[in-house]
C-alpha cells in the first residue's frame, strides 16, 4: 500500500492547515517518505464550502461513516473537545484504523484508556501535535532521551498567553487590549478561558510530565494559575526589577515527589525564557547526562500544528506501506505507577502586588504580616502617580514555601484597605 487515504474530522484552523499541507506538499512528502497522502474525506458539523475542501475529497457532517469507509485508511481528529473526540478515537481503533490527534485535553483526561485500546488493537495513535505546535518534543522525550533519566522540565507551552504578555511588555498596553488583538489575529478563541487561565498549558504539561517521568498523573491535581489578573502595572514593576513575566509550566522530581505547576513567573530579562516571545513556545529538559536542552518554535497557529499532524501521518503511512503497523509503547500512559506529588513545593521567591485604598501604616502592617509567617522582604515598590483610591504596592520576598506565602496573603486580603485580592507571582 503506497497510497494512504486520510479522513479529517474537524475542519477548522488545524484541519484546514493539515489538508493544505498535504495538498501543496504532496510531491515532497512522496519523495521523502515513499508514500502518497491524499485527503479523501472531510467532516464538520457545519457546512463546508466545496471550494474550501481538498480536491476530490467528499464532504460529510457525520464522522461515524468514516469508521467503515473503504476510502479512509487513517483518521485525523482536529475537532477538539472531549466527548465526541473520545467516541471518534474509540470507534476508529475498534474498527482497525490508526488515528492522529492534536487534542491535548482528550489525552490528558483519557490517555490511559485510549493508549490501552491502541495496544489491544495493535494500532498507533499519532499525537505529536497535541503539545507545543510544531516542536517535536514528544518524539524527543520518547526516543532521543530514552537513554537518560530526566529530572525536570519546564517551559512556555501556550502561545496565546505568551503573545498577550509580550505585547503588554513591548508596547505598554494593558491585558484587555492585548487579548482583543490576540483574538483578532486568530491566536485566541472568542472564549479565551482555556488559554489565559492556564488550562491549555496544564493539559500539555500533564502529557509531558507523564512521558518524561514514566507514571500516571491526574491532570486535576496540577496547581494551575493563569494570566487573567496580570496588569500593565505588573509589567512595569517587573521591568524595574530587570525582569519580565511569562506563563511557565514546570515539573521537577524532588526527594518528596513531583513539584509541578502552571503559573506566571517573573523571569530575568537575560534568561532564555524571557527571549521566548509572541506565539512561540519553548521546552527545557534537564537530564542526568544530557544536562539542559532547549527546544523552541511556534506553538500556536494552524500551520505549525498542521505540520506536526502531517509528520505523524507520514510515520503511520510508512508503516502501513511496509506492512508493519503496530502500537507504540507510550511511557507514562501504560504504567500503573502513580507519580507522587510533592506535599510541599520547593521554596521560591515571590512577587506580591497589592491594590489598596491609601492610608497610613499599610506597608508596616503588611511587613508585620509577612514577618509573622517567617518571610523576609527583599524589595518594596510603589507605582508612581497611582490614584490614592487605587494605589499599587509591590513586595518581593526571599525564597519561602508556597503554603506560607498563601497563608500571609489570606490575612492581607482581609485588611480593610485592600481593593482587590493580592496578585501572587513566582520569581524564577
Amino acid at each position: 500500500m503506497k497510497h494512504i487515504r486520510v479522513g479529517i474530522v474537524g475542519f477548522g484552523t488545524v484541519g484546514r492547515a493539515t489538508a493544505d499541507i498535504i495538498a501543496h506538499h504532496s510531491a515532497l512528502i512522496e519523495k521523502r517518505s515513499g508514500v502518497k497522502l491524499t485527503v479523501t474525506a472531510v467532516c464538520r458539523r457545519q457546512a463546508i464550502n466545496p471550494a474550501d475542501a481538498p480536491p476530490g475529497a467528499r464532504i460529510t457532517t457525520g464522522w461515524k461513516e468514516l469508521l467503515t469507509s473503504d476510502d479512509v485508511d487513517v483518521i485525523v481528529e482536529t475537532m477538539g473537545g472531549v466527548d465526541h473526540s473520545l467516541q471518534l478515537l474509540r470507534g476508529a481503533l475498534e474498527h482497525g484504523k490508526p488515528v492522529v490527534t492534536a487534542n491535548k485535553k482528550l489525552l490528558a483526561e483519557h490517555g490511559d484508556e485510549l493508549f490501552a485500546l491502541a495496544v489491544a488493537r495493535n494500532l498507533p495513535i499519532g499525537f505529536e501535535a497535541s503539545v507545543a505546535g510544531g516542536i517535536p518534543i514528544l518524539r524527543v522525550i520518547q526516543e532521543s532521551t530514552a537513554g537518560d533519566r530526566l529530572r525536570a522540565l519546564h517551559g512556555i507551552l501556550n502561545g496565546t498567553s505568551n503573545y498577550i504578555l509580550t505585547q503588554m511588555e513591548s508596547r505598554g498596553i494593558d491585558f484587555d487590549q492585548a487579548l482583543s488583538e490576540a483574538q483578532k489575529a486568530g491566536y485566541a478563541e472568542a472564549d479565551p478561558t482555556f488559554d489565559i487561565d492556564g488550562q491549555d498549558a496544564r493539559d500539555k504539561l500533564c502529557i509531558l510530565a507523564r512521558m518524561a517521568f514514566g507514571g500516571h498523573l491526574d491532570v486535576a491535581r496540577i496547581p494551575t494559575y493563569g494570566i487573567r489578573d496580570v496588569r500593565a502595572v505588573d509589567i512595569r514593576s517587573a521591568q524595574r526589577l530587570d525582569r519580565t513575566i511569562r506563563l511557565v509550566a514546570s515539573a521537577e522530581q524532588t526527594g518528596s515527589g513531583l513539584d509541578v505547576s502552571v503559573r506566571p513567573w517573573l523571569v530575568s530579562r537575560r534568561s532564555m525564557l524571557a527571549k521566548v516571545e509572541d506565539v512561540n513556545n519553548a521546552v527545557f529538559l534537564v537530564g542526568d547526562r544530557l544536562g539542559t536542552q532547549m527546544f523552541y518554535g511556534r506553538g500556536a497557529g494552524g500551520d505549525a500544528t498542521g505540520a506536526a499532524v502531517v509528520s505523524d501521518l507520514v510515520e503511520i503511512a510508512r508503516d502501513l506501506a511496509a506492512g508493519r503497523l503496530s502500537a507504540k509503547n507510550v511511557v507514562g500512559f501504560l504504567d500503573s505507577r502513580a507519580l507522587e506529588i510533592a506535599p510541599e513545593p520547593k521554596p521560591a521567591g515571590w512577587y506580591l502586588r497589592l491594590t489598596v485604598h491609601d492610608q497610613r501604616g499599610i506597608i508596616a502592617r503588611v511587613a508585620d504580616t509577612l514577618a509573622r509567617e517567617g518571610m523576609n522582604i527583599d524589595s518594596v515598590q510603589q507605582e508612581p502617580h497611582s490614584p490614592k483610591e487605587r494605589l499599587s504596592l509591590f513586595f518581593t520576598v526571599e525564597p519561602v514555601s508556597e503554603p506560607k506565602v498563601r497563608s500571609a496573603i489570606e490575612k492581607i486580603n482581609a485588611f480593610e484597605f485592600m481593593v482587590e485580592p493580592v496578585l501572587l507571582l513566582r520569581i524564577e
